[in-house]
C-alpha cells in the first residue's frame, strides 16, 4: 500500500462516519461490541475527553508532547489491511506498506527474507525489513516491532501500534544527528514463534552482536489501561527513560528485570537478543494487577474478551476509539515522545 493512499483512506473513512451517524462516546462492553457488524467504513476519530481527562473512568488519557498523529495515519493503515498472519499475504501487503513507507523518508531499506518453521510445525515464509540511521558513534540500538497479527482480530494493538511508533519516530530522526547507529527493524513471523528476530539475530557475527548496545521492543502500546517499560537485569536504558518521561510529564511503569515468559517459553522479540547478551527494554500498554496478574488482563474485565484485547476479535482500532476515547492518542504520543528522547540523548 503506497503512503499516498492515507489520506484517502481517511476522507473515505470520516465521509462513512458521517452517513453511519455512529456515535462515537457509547459505552460498550465486549458483549455490545460483538452484537455489531464493523466494516473499515466504521473507522472514525476518536472524541474529545472530557475535562477531567478520564477515559471511560479507568485512566488519565490527556496528550502531553502532541506526538503521534503520524503514528495514528500508518496504525489507520496497516489495521485497514486486516489480521496479518505469519507469512500470509496480508502479512506480506504490510510488509511492503512499512518498506515503502522507510523508503520515502530517504532510508536505504532492506528486505531480510527467511524460511523457519512455526511453534505447530508449519513452514513459514517471511521478511523482516531493516532501515539503517548512521550515528555519530558505531555503536548500534536497535528498534524493533512485529508486523504480524494473529488472525483473530485486525492487530491494531498487537501489533499495529508497535509498527507505527517505530515509524513515527523513524521520520523524526531521519534528519537529525544521533549519538548511536540505529536500527528500525520491523519483524515478520513473530506470532508463529517468533521467527523473524531470532532469523536476524541468528544472521549476526560476533562483532556486529557485541555493537549492540540496547534492543527496544515495541509491543501492544495503544489499548492497556497502564504504559509499562520492561527491562533485563541491566536496568540502564528503563532507568533513563522513567527519569525522563517523570520529567516531562508522561506516566510511564516500570518493571525492571521482568519475567516475561509463558510456562518457561519467551514471548517476545526481545528473547532473541537477550539470549545473546544484549541488554533491552520493552514498551507495552497493559494492566499487571488485572485478572491472573500476569499482563495478558489488558483492561477491565468488562471491556474485550474478560479484560483481553490482543489475540481476541477486539483487537480492532474502532473498538479502542469507542470505549477508551482518546487513549490511542495518548499512548501514542507517550510512546513516540519517550523512544525519540532515547535515541536521540541517551549515551
Amino acid at each position: 500500500m503506497k503512503l499516498a493512499r492515507v489520506s484517502a483512506i481517511l476522507l473515505i473513512l470520516a465521509v462513512g462516519l458521517s452517513l453511519t451517524g455512529c456515535n462515537a462516546g457509547e459505552d460498550w462492553t465486549g458483549d455490545e461490541y460483538a452484537e455489531e457488524s464493523h466494516t473499515d467504513e466504521d473507522y472514525g476519530e476518536a472524541e474529545d475527553e472530557d475535562e477531567s481527562g478520564e477515559a471511560d473512568g479507568t485512566t488519565d488519557v490527556s496528550i502531553v508532547g502532541g506526538n503521534g498523529d503520524l503514528a495514528r495515519q500508518h496504525l489507520e493503515a496497516l489495521t485497514e489491511i486486516g489480521p496479518r498472519w505469519s507469512g500470509s499475504e496480508e502479512e506480506m501487503e504490510a510488509g511492503q506498506y512499512i518498506l515503502e513507507a522507510l523508503d520515502e523518508m530517504g532510508y536505504g531499506v532492506e528486505r531480510q527474507p527467511f524460511t523457519a518453521t512455526s511453534d505447530d510445525g508449519d513452514t513459514i515464509t517471511s521478511a523482516n525489513i531493516i532501515a539503517v540511521k548512521d550515528g555519530l558513534l558505531p555503536e548500534v540500538i536497535v528498534v524493533g516491532a512485529h508486523y504480524d497479527s494473529s488472525d483473530e482480530g485486525l492487530g491494531s494493538d498487537d501489533n499495529g501500534s508497535g509498527v507505527a511508533v517505530l515509524l513515527e519516530v523513524a521520520e523524526l530522526v531521519a534528519g537529525e544527528t544521533t549519538p548511536y547507529t540505529i536500527y528500525f527493524i520491523a519483524f515478520g513471523a513473530e506470532e508463529a514463534g517468533l521467527l523473524g528476530s531470532n532469523a536476524f539475530v541468528d544472521a549476526l557475527g560476533d562483532s556486529e552482536l557485541s555493537g549492540i548496545i540496547l534492543y527496544v521492543n515495541l509491543d501492544s502500546i495503544c489499548a492497556g489501561d497502564v504504559t509499562y517499560i520492561y527491562s533485563g537485569s541491566d536496568t540502564g536504558a528503563l532507568d533513563w527513560e522513567v527519569d525522563w518521561a517523570v520529567s516531562n510529564g508522561y506516566d510511564l511503569e516500570p518493571i525492571p528485570n521482568a519475567d516475561l515468559t509463558t510456562d518457561g517459553e519467551d514471548t517476545a522479540d526481545y528473547a532473541a537478543f537477550e539470549d545473546a547478551g544484549i541488554p533491552w527494554v520493552y514498551f507495552e500498554a497493559t494492566n499487571w494487577d488485572l485478572g491472573d496478574q500476569d499482563g495478558y488482563t489488558q483492561v477491565d474485565p468488562q471491556y474485550g474478551d474478560n479484560g483481553a484485547i490482543i489475540h481476541t476479535k477486539f483487537d480492532d482500532l474502532y473498538y479502542f476509539d469507542e470505549v477508551f476515547p482518546g487513549r490511542v492518542e495518548h499512548r501514542l504520543d507517550l510512546y513516540v515522545s519517550v523512544l525519540y528522547a532515547l535515541l536521540t540523548e541517551y549515551e
